[in-house]
């Protein structure tokens, strides 16, 4: 890992665990990554950060290999994906402004998802 600098997230990015059932949490605008590897399959894996206050219940997982990572999945969020992420997952003023603007919706689209918005 390079300790030249790190990448700030300028929009949330979306996370999820390989294998559940799509449930997907949001990385903040403003976190920190520092880049780790980039694979020739075209994804590259970062490192965040995580100061956690306090127990938590975990599993622990034991392997043999020798370095074993098992990374989570992250993306940007797809116009097309924005109403079902309205439904399913809490999202600030703040988040929902940096996503539009990231994908550059029009106001019409962001009409059109908020018609289809079921309470």
């Amino acid at each position: 890992m390079s300790n030249t600098g790190y990448l700030k997230l300028a929009e949330p990015l979306l996370i999820h665990a390989e294998g559940e059932t799509r449930y997907y949490h949001m990385l903040p605008v403003g976190t920190p990554m520092y880049k780790d590897y980039s694979f020739p399959e075209g994804h590259t894996r970062y490192i965040v950060y995580v100061n956690v206050k306090g127990g938590f219940e975990a599993e622990k997982i034991v392997s043999d290999k020798q370095n074993l990572i098992d990374p989570i999945w992250g993306e940007t969020v797809k116009k097309e994906d924005l109403k079902q992420l309205m439904d399913d997952t809490p999202v600030s003023k703040g988040e929902l402004v940096r996503i539009l603007k990231a994908r550059k919706m029009m106001r019409e689209e962001l009409a059109q998802i908020v018609r289809e918005w079921k309470d």
